[in-house]
């Protein structure tokens, strides 16, 4: 599991549109907010972290530190964008490069049209769009058996073989599907335990930094914006450990300590995607490389087991509980992340038929 974040890019974003407010209102659909928002986090010292409390500290130190320089940026950038540029590259990123939790998130969340769109709400949705539409489940399970995603195959399980961690999934994925409580009905009742303002005002704020944190989470898709050191720093943590090292270390720390090391490289088009990972091979292989087997030994000396991670790591556990319960409601051991979005496509095009 692969979770970490740059502070600055919540700040970036939310800075561009603040600005973007103050000049006039013809200009503003020439400006494309992902490029300035690139252009901003080239120049800016990255602050990754993988945990609340580093997450804290880099974004007080970006607030405290570097807040003028990032309006300087900003403001740069919205010029540099105006201005235009005859190598100028509009061609957007694939789609394989978000092609992961946070990315197919955010498409599920514009098939829907729902901002914010969380993987726990997606077995819910689905069973939703299956009871009104026409689909037909292939049920090819006996009741004893279930749908079990290993770490290199998907098999078919009989329930008293599974893992005490398997039953427990399994077991909530039953729960889930019946429950058919909204959300917005789930945290009602959660404030109508806790009366006392003080108490409604503090689950206020924790669903507000979960929005945030939500919204941080799908940003990369949102914008069509890809850092383009991540790729190759896992593949650098591949080719640095043996075996046994390479599954005992945490990923994401290693990933976010050897790129706050390292000269950003945010891109939005092909051509800018292509530029800085040829120039991040051709210039920055030997660092790239030193920096992560850094990262590798630090990690290994350093144990972060009990301290709290960012609210994204909560959202990918989300993700690889939801594919379990949504291949039980379908009864299918093919759903991925590939195929997802054309699933709930297809049951809410059904839907739509059959109502």
């Amino acid at each position: 599991m692969t979770v970490f974040t740059n502070v600055l890019e919540e700040i970036v974003v939310q800075n561009t549109y603040n600005i973007l407010e103050e000049i006039r209102p013809e200009l503003k659909p020439k400006v494309r907010v992902s490029e300035v928002v690139a252009f901003t986090l080239n120049r800016l010292p990255p602050l990754f972290s993988t945990s609340l409390e580093g997450w804290t500290h880099q974004y007080n130190y970006a607030l405290n530190a570097l807040s003028d320089q990032i309006e300087y940026l900003i403001k740069k950038g919205i010029q540099i964008v105006l201005s235009g540029d005859p190598l100028h590259d509009n061609t957007p990123l694939p789609n394989q490069l978000f092609l992961n939790s946070a990315g197919v998130l955010y498409q599920l969340g514009q098939v829907i049209n729902k901002k914010y769109l969380r993987w726990k709400d997606v077995p819910m949705l689905v069973q939703d769009l299956l009871e009104l539409s026409e689909y037909k489940v292939q049920d090819n399970l006996r009741k004893d058996e279930t749908i079990i995603q290993g770490d290199d195959d998907t098999v078919i399980q009989t329930t008293p073989y599974l893992s005490a961690n398997q039953r427990h999934l399994l077991s909530r994925s039953r729960r889930f599907i019946s429950k058919q409580q909204s959300y917005k009905d789930k945290y009602q009742a959660f404030l109508n335990k806790h009366q006392s303002w003080a108490d409604e005002k503090k689950s206020r704020d924790a669903l507000a930094m979960e929005y945030r944190a939500l919204e941080s989470f799908t940003l990369h898709a949102e914008l069509g914006m890809v850092n383009v050191l991540e790729h190759l720093i896992f593949l650098a943590i591949e080719k640095c450990t043996t075996p046994d090292i390479y599954e005992q270390i945490n990923h994401s720390e290693v990933a976010a300590y050897a790129m706050n090391r390292l000269p950003p490289m945010y891109a939005t088009s092909v051509r800018g995607f292509r530029y800085l990972r040829q120039r991040a091979i051709s210039e920055f292989s030997r660092d790239l490389i030193g920096v992560t087997r850094n990262g590798i030994l630090k990690v290994l000396k350093v144990s972060r087991i009990d301290i709290p991670k960012i609210h994204a790591y909560n959202f990918v556990q989300e993700y690889e509980n939801a594919i379990l319960e949504v291949r039980q409601i379908l009864r299918r051991n093919d759903i991925y992340l590939e195929n997802i979005v054309a699933v709930v496509s297809e049951l809410m095009d059904l839907a739509v038929v059959a109502s």
